[in-house]
This record gives C-alpha cells, sequence and structure tokens, in this order.
C-alpha cells in the first residue's frame, strides 16, 4: 500500500532526471507537493510532469555548493507550494576523468567535496529552522556504498560519500527530539546516465554478472527507499543506512 504524503511539501535536489526525477515523481504520486531543483539544466519539465499528477510543483535552480543560491531557491519552494518538511539530498557529482588517488588535483577534490557533502549540509541548515517550528520533518540523504566499502569511483567520491553518512548519524541525534528524523539511502550499481558514463560496454556487463539479483538498479528502486522514510509511521526510524544494490 502507498504511503499517503498528502499535505506535505518535499525538496528533491537533483532531480531533474535519474534518481532525483523518480524520487520526486514517486512522492508526488504518494500526495505530497515537490520542489523539483536542479544546477545546470532546468526542472521544468519535472515539475510540468509532476502537476499533471495533481499535486503543486515548482522548478527552481541552484549550485547546492552556495549558500545564498539554496536559501534563495528554498525560499522559493515555500513561497509557492508551502514550508518544506520532506528534504531529499540527492545532487551529486562524478568525476570522469579520475585515475588515482596521488593523480587527484586538488580543485576535483574541492568540487567533490563542496557539491556531494557541503550542498547536504546547506540544504539542511537552510530547510531545519522550519522543520522544527512545524514539530515534524523527514531528512533522505542520497549516499552510496562506496561510501561503505570505498567503492570504484575515486576517493574523493567515497570520501564524500561516507561524510554523508556520518553526518546524518550526527545530525539526526541533534534533531530527533524536534519530530524529525534523518535517514540514508546508500544504493549501487543504478543504471542512470552517471552510471553508463562511468561504465561503458563490456565493463557494464561484467558489472552486471557480478549482481546477484542479475540486473543493474532502477532509480525507481531508490524512490520505492526513500518513500519508505518519508511516511508518518516510520518516526521511530532514524540515522539508518538503508542500502539498495541488489545484493552486490
Amino acid at each position: 500500500m502507498m504511503v499517503s504524503l498528502k499535505g506535505h511539501r518535499a525538496l528533491v535536489t537533483g532531480s531533474t532526471r535519474g534518481i532525483g526525477k523518480a524520487i520526486a515523481i514517486r512522492l508526488a504520486r504518494a500526495g505530497a507537493d515537490i520542489g523539483v531543483m536542479g544546477h545546470q539544466s532546468s526542472g521544468e519539465p519535472v515539475a510540468e510532469e509532476i502537476r499533471s499528477l495533481g499535486v503543486k510543483s515548482i522548478s527552481v535552480r541552484a549550485d547546492v555548493a552556495e549558500s545564498l543560491q539554496v536559501k534563495r531557491a528554498i525560499a522559493e519552494v515555500n513561497e509557492a507550494i508551502g514550508t518544506i518538511d520532506i528534504l531529499v539530498n540527492n545532487a551529486a557529482v562524478s568525476d570522469y576523468q579520475y585515475r588515482s588517488g596521488w593523480e587527484l588535483q586538488e580543485q576535483a577534490w574541492d568540487r567533490m567535496c563542496d557539491v556531494n557533502l557541503k550542498g547536504v549540509y546547506l540544504c539542511c541548515a537552510h530547510t531545519i529552522p522550519s522543520m522544527i517550528k512545524g514539530g515534524w520533518g523527514r531528512i533522505i540523504n542520497i549516499s552510496s556504498t562506496s561510501g561503505i566499502n570505498g567503492g570504484t569511483s575515486g576517493i574523493h567520491y567515497a570520501a564524500t560519500k561516507g561524510g554523508v553518512i556520518a553526518l546524518s548519524k550526527a545530525l539526526a541525534l541533534e534533531v530527533s527530539r524536534y519530530g524529525i528524523t534523518v535517514n540514508v539511502v546508500a544504493p549501487s550499481k543504478i543504471d542512470t546516465d552517471m552510471f553508463r558514463q562511468m561504465n561503458p560496454g563490456e565493463r557494464r556487463k561484467k558489472t552486471i554478472e557480478r549482481i546477484p539479483v542479475g540486473r543493474l538498479g532502477r532509480p525507481e528502486d531508490i524512490a520505492e527507499a526513500v518513500a519508505y522514510f518519508t511516511g508518518e509511521n516510520t518516526g521511530y526510524t532514524t540515522a539508518q543506512v538503508l542500502v539498495v544494490s541488489g545484493g552486490y
């Protein structure tokens, strides 16, 4: 049975495509009004699709690594659909040029940390005060199995995704008294544009062969895991990490 989110307002970062788009649509189907946030590409097509489901939606642009942009975008969402009480931090970058940790450029390290980790912090910082005021909130941060086992996407990617898990656990302890939960979904091997660019041709085929369920994950698999953590009845579940990996 689908959890009802009618009367709730969700912001999903990095939701113009892929996993973020699937999450935004899944929460909209559950009845939530949705703020679609992207950086380089417009989220208006996603917002239009969401509005066709009978809920409110607005598309905003922001670089999650820039505090003033995040603050402005959140204010726009709050004004358009109501105060955000569900936050999904999905925005992230990867490094297609990565070769090894000792050849990593400092600029690449900084950008990865700014978006993947600082971006989570900033979005949380700008939404939690209103959640505290409302006495209820759900924060779901998208990490990766790379943040648990190191992965194959680079030391900077693994470090930021591990940081998301640590941040989430610490933050959950601070906000639990206000009726706010903070949880993590950690995907692995999801069939997105990012994954296909990092794993072309034969490499992708060999990866699939190592997945016990016999296929890549779908963005909708991650969306379903996120939806679980948003429910009214999951208030006793916080500081948890749900791995969605097909047993990989």
